[in-house]
């Protein structure tokens, strides 16, 4: 037999699929039957139709549009870049071409190396799960969270990083103030 577009012999994963009545006297359950049934065919399904599952690719503008509909202001940079005001900073939004990273980058005005040190970059980068802060070459604090959007990402899945994003940052200025006070 012919392979399916996703190099999948066809007739194997039919006689997987036409075996199925022999899995079923092995596990005995009837739910757990009937989940393995949906479980097989859902697979089938995807394997001889060649379907490809992941999201659509995402733009830049597409991104810059749907934060304007929540009442940011987004102005475009580039093709591939917008800039967002989150109120107290703005913050860059990278799209690194179809299929790529989605990155999110703010520089802290206000802030400098002096102040923060590199003792308080590692105990926060350490104590944070997503995104990280550091000095760039030029001295200025940045602070950057990137998304693997390979296979694609949602809108929703952008919006929700960004809020992240947002929360990252006043984290970091939170931090900071506490450790100014010490």
């Amino acid at each position: 037999m012919g392979s399916s577009p996703n190099g999948v012999e066809m007739g194997r994963l039919l006689a997987v699929t036409f075996n199925i009545g022999l899995v079923n006297a092995i596990i005995g359950d009837l739910g757990q039957m009937i989940k393995l049934r949906v479980i097989m065919a859902t697979i089938a399904f995807f394997f001889l139709m060649g379907v490809n599952a992941s999201a659509a690719e995402i733009s830049s503008s597409q991104i810059g549009n749907a934060l304007k509909e929540r009442g940011y202001a987004v102005a475009q940079i580039s093709e591939s870049m917008v800039a967002v005001d989150s109120g107290d900073f703005a913050v860059i939004i990278a799209v690194n071409g179809s299929n790529g990273d989605i990155s999110y980058l703010t520089y802290l005005k206000d802030v400098s190396a002096e102040m923060v040190g590199y003792e308080f970059l590692n105990r926060f980068n350490n104590g944070v799960k997503f995104g990280r802060a550091y000095i760039d070459g030029d001295g200025d604090i940045a602070i950057q969270m990137d998304r693997n959007s390979d296979g694609g990402v949602s809108i929703g899945n952008v919006e929700s990083d960004f809020d992240v994003f947002v929360l990252l940052v006043h984290k970091f200025m939170s931090d900071l103030r506490k450790q100014a006070s010490v």
